[in-house]
Parts: C-alpha cells; sequence; structure tokens
C-alpha cells in the first residue's frame, strides 16, 4: 500500500497542472480550471455577486478574488476552508449546507449574477451510485439557481457522464437559454467530469 501511495503521490506531482499549481502558489489545480471556463465564456465580471458552492479547498475562491478588484462573493461548503485570512474583503466564507444560504442572506445579495459549483457527492467507488449521486446535486444546483440567480444570469457546475444526465439537461434548458459543455484541460485525463455553462437564464 505504501508503495502504491508512493507512485501515485510521484506521478501527481509530475502532472502538468499539480507543479503549475505549487509554482504560483495555488492552493488546488481547480484554480486552473475555473479559469479556463472564464478565458472560454468570459463568465466573470466585476461588481458581480458571486456564490461558490462546495468551495472547499478554496481554488475557486482564490481565482475570484485575484480576477475581480470588486464585487460580492461568497464560498460556502460544509468542509472548512483552511487559511481564510488569505483572501481579501470580497470573500464572504460560511461553513454550512449550500442549502441554508438564506439565512446568510442580506438585502445587498439576496441574488445573485453568478452561481459556480465544483461540487462531488462523496465517492462509493460503486460507478452506476456515485453517477446517480451527482445528477442528484446537479438538480439540487439547478433548483437553487432557480431560487436565488438573478434573470440572465449565469450559472456553471460540474457533472458526469450517465444515464440521468438527460434530467439534468432537460432541467438546465427549462431554466436558461444557452448551455454549453466544456471539459478543461486541466482536468485529470482519466476524469470523466465536465462543465456545463448555463447562460441568460429565463
Amino acid at each position: 500500500m505504501e508503495k502504491r501511495s508512493r507512485e501515485y503521490m510521484k506521478k501527481r506531482t509530475n502532472e502538468h497542472y499539480f507543479k503549475k499549481a505549487k509554482t504560483i502558489k495555488v492552493r488546488a489545480r481547480s484554480y486552473f480550471k475555473l479559469e479556463e471556463i472564464n478565458n472560454k465564456f468570459s463568465i466573470i465580471k466585476e461588481n458581480m455577486n458571486i456564490i461558490d458552492l462546495g468551495s472547499a479547498p478554496g481554488g475557486w475562491l482564490e481565482y475570484l478574488d485575484k480576477k475581480l478588484k470588486f464585487g460580492n462573493i461568497i464560498g460556502i461548503d460544509l468542509l472548512e476552508i483552511k487559511k481564510q485570512n488569505e483572501f481579501s474583503k470580497k470573500i464572504t466564507i460560511i461553513e454550512d449546507n449550500f442549502k441554508n444560504i438564506e439565512k446568510y442572506l442580506n438585502k445587498n445579495n439576496e441574488y445573485f449574477d453568478l452561481v459556480l459549483s465544483d461540487m462531488a457527492p462523496e465517492f462509493s467507488g460503486d460507478s452506476f451510485l456515485d453517477k446517480g449521486k451527482t445528477h442528484k446535486l446537479n438538480i439540487e444546483t439547478l433548483n437553487f439557481s432557480e431560487k436565488y440567480l438573478k434573470k440572465n444570469g449565469t450559472l456553471v457546475f460540474k457533472t458526469f457522464e450517465g444515464e440521468d444526465l438527460k434530467f439534468v439537461r432537460e432541467k438546465a434548458k427549462k431554466l436558461f437559454k444557452n448551455i454549453k459543455e466544456y471539459k478543461p484541460k486541466s482536468s485529470q485525463r482519466k476524469s470523466a467530469e465536465t462543465f456545463i455553462i448555463c447562460t441568460n437564464k429565463r
């Protein structure tokens, strides 16, 4: 087990984006996923109200913090986001389930311009079960956006191919005028993840 673990870490350390994250001193390779998505789709603009669902360990928050001079950004996750003091005052960290967001909102940020989610459920190793859990989480993210995302707002969320993905796509198409799918180069090669970019909320 120790040998296998060492081999895995060596392989990961040699992987381009893992090394790049270490070089420029960002907390996670997910930083580059959001960077690629934004470079392609231009989803992030100054003075936005943004929420990052399931934001630990904080890679997407870190990108937003560096990208924007002005804005209000909430990161929410059940897991602890370490070194919160590294973020600017634009970032608010909430340690809770994203479905409880309403109790933290005020008149200045009741609705969001952009909802982001790199969330995935805790995987069991059963591919069929894990994909089902992912698609359920996708639906919950869409429900959240239906309630809290402004008209013409944007949602970006992670998903995986699977039998129930058609229901996720159908719901997304009902809520948004434009739907596109994209896999960043910074996603691990073997990963089946893809991101759905939903723009112009109805």
